[in-house]
């Protein structure tokens, strides 16, 4: 069974540059979990597994806020994903944070 969750992220930064900051953290995810992300422009879609839970959904980002809607399994909420999610999307977007250094964490 899967759960719906809904999450909102405001941010400082331009449009462009959240785009490019939530693009390095989807190479992280990408790179650390084997979790895809297809992007269309400001929108990401993204499916996959972490931990045993199962997800999909999609995150938008336009106008100062991050926007996502995912659908997960049951044990999602139990392993803290939202707080884990919130905490990346905080760290991600500070724009006292260099992007360079952010792709830097990216595992080779």
């Amino acid at each position: 069974m899967l759960a719906r969750v809904i999450l909102d992220h405001r941010y400082t930064v331009s449009d462009e540059d959240a785009v490019e900051r939530l693009r390095a953290l989807a190479d992280y995810w990408d790179a650390k979990h084997g979790v895809k992300a297809r992007w269309e422009g400001h929108v990401a879609h993204f499916d996959g597994k972490v931990m045993g839970v199962r997800f999909s959904g999609a995150v938008s980002i336009t106008g100062g806020n991050v926007h996502a809607d995912v659908k997960a399994g049951f044990l999602a909420e139990k392993l803290g994903a939202k707080a884990y999610v919130q905490r990346k999307l905080t760290d991600y977007l500070d724009p006292a944070t260099s992007l360079e250094e952010l792709r830097s964490r990216i595992p080779r």
